[in-house]
Formats: C-alpha cells, sequence, structure tokens
C-alpha cells in the first residue's frame, strides 16, 4: 500500500537520526518540509515499519509515550548510550540537528 507523500517525508527525516542522537516531533516536522505539523509526525511513525521512532521525543527531550512503550523507547535509547533522566533525554548533550537537503528537481 501506498503512504502519503507526507509521511514518506517523515520516514526519510527519521531515518537519518544517527544512533545516539534523538530529535523532537518538530524537529522531525520540519526536516520533511512541514513545519507546525508535530502532531502529524505521530501518525507517520505509527504507520511505518522499521523506523528508529525510539529517537523521537517531545519538546524539551520529554518522552512522551507512557506505559510499556515509553520504557521500551527508554530502554532503545540507553542501549545506544543516550542518557535517560526520568523521562527526559538532555538535548544539549544527544540532540540530533538535521541539516538541509538540496532537493534535486
Amino acid at each position: 500500500m501506498r503512504r502519503p507523500p507526507y509521511f514518506q517525508r517523515v520516514w526519510a527525516a527519521v531515518r537519518r537520526i544517527p544512533r545516539g542522537k534523538v530529535a523532537t516531533y518538530g524537529d522531525v516536522a520540519r526536516a520533511a518540509g512541514s513545519p507546525g505539523t508535530a502532531r502529524q509526525v505521530v501518525w507517520a511513525l505509527r504507520a511505518g515499519t522499521g523506523l528508529p521512532w525510539h529517537r523521537v521525543v517531545g519538546a524539551g527531550g520529554k518522552i512522551l509515550l507512557t506505559g510499556e512503550p515509553g520504557m521500551e523507547q527508554r530502554l532503545r535509547l540507553a542501549s545506544e548510550g543516550v542518557a535517560v533522566n526520568g523521562n527526559r533525554v538532555r538535548l544539549e548533550e544527544h540532540a540530533f540537528r538535521f541539516r538541509s537537503r538540496k532537493r534535486t528537481p
């Protein structure tokens, strides 16, 4: 099944986040070319497979997932060397900065 172009752009942005780094939902939305659509990033992540979804956190580095998914996210991040303090990641240390990519015509 073909997914919307927005989802595909979000997936491509999330795949660019390297091990040991995180990006916020807003960062991913901007990198996908759609600033202001952080909530829609969640829908795109839910529809994707094989994505490093655990590398996407809320504003300020907050882990927004609760229960088992939140625990899994914390464990996956810790296994990559990301320091998680309670429900927060230190963005000063672990934030990934997307570089603008030139689009080919």
